[in-house]
């Protein structure tokens, strides 16, 4: 008597979610601030906002970047080229203690520059996404200082995913 087993689809569903998974494992990606940012985050806003940010901004990246199936050895570099909080950040109001945190409010947002490279550092995409509140009645009323700076993170992640799509729909050698 001879066994014979067979592969069922429940097995071959398996099998192509971890493979799926495998695959749209988003780059690997460094953030890094533009010296006037990084400044700024030192002696006025708090350095560890500058943590947060890059924190929410890998965050932002793997979100977007997760959907897709990228060759291997896609790597992602981002500069923050620009930066303002919508609200005072704690390091902020513990410097000038006259700003409410609720009702001082400024025209918040940032200013992300991003190239994707392939295994050999050649650079495949360049995207750069810019978002600022135009006036104080259009900025956010969230309460976190960052709030605008963060529709720019999600911004820039949206149109890097868009950018990246041809390159990950084409064949992986």
């Amino acid at each position: 008597m001879t066994l014979h087993t067979r592969a069922g689809p429940a097995c071959l569903t398996g099998a192509l979610l971890v493979l799926t998974t495998v695959l749209a494992a988003p780059p690997a990606a460094s953030v890094s601030y533009a010296p006037v940012v990084q400044q700024n985050l030192q002696d006025r806003f708090g350095a560890a906002e500058g943590d947060a940010l890059r924190a929410d901004i890998l965050a932002a990246i793997s979100r977007q970047m997760g959907k897709l199936a990228m060759p291997p050895g896609t790597a992602l570099s981002v500069t923050v080229t620009d930066l303002a909080p919508t609200r005072p950040t704690r390091r902020q109001q513990s410097d000038e203690p006259t700003l409410d945190p609720l009702l001082t409010q400024y025209l918040g947002g940032a200013e992300l520059h991003g190239v994707v490279h392939d295994a050999t550092g050649r650079a495949l995409r360049t995207v750069q996404y810019r978002y600022f509140a135009p006036d104080l009645r259009a900025g956010s009323v969230a309460r976190d200082p960052w709030a605008d700076a963060r529709l720019a993170v999600e911004g820039f992640a949206a149109r890097l995913a868009a950018a990246c799509k041809t390159l990950a729909a084409a064949p992986h050698s």
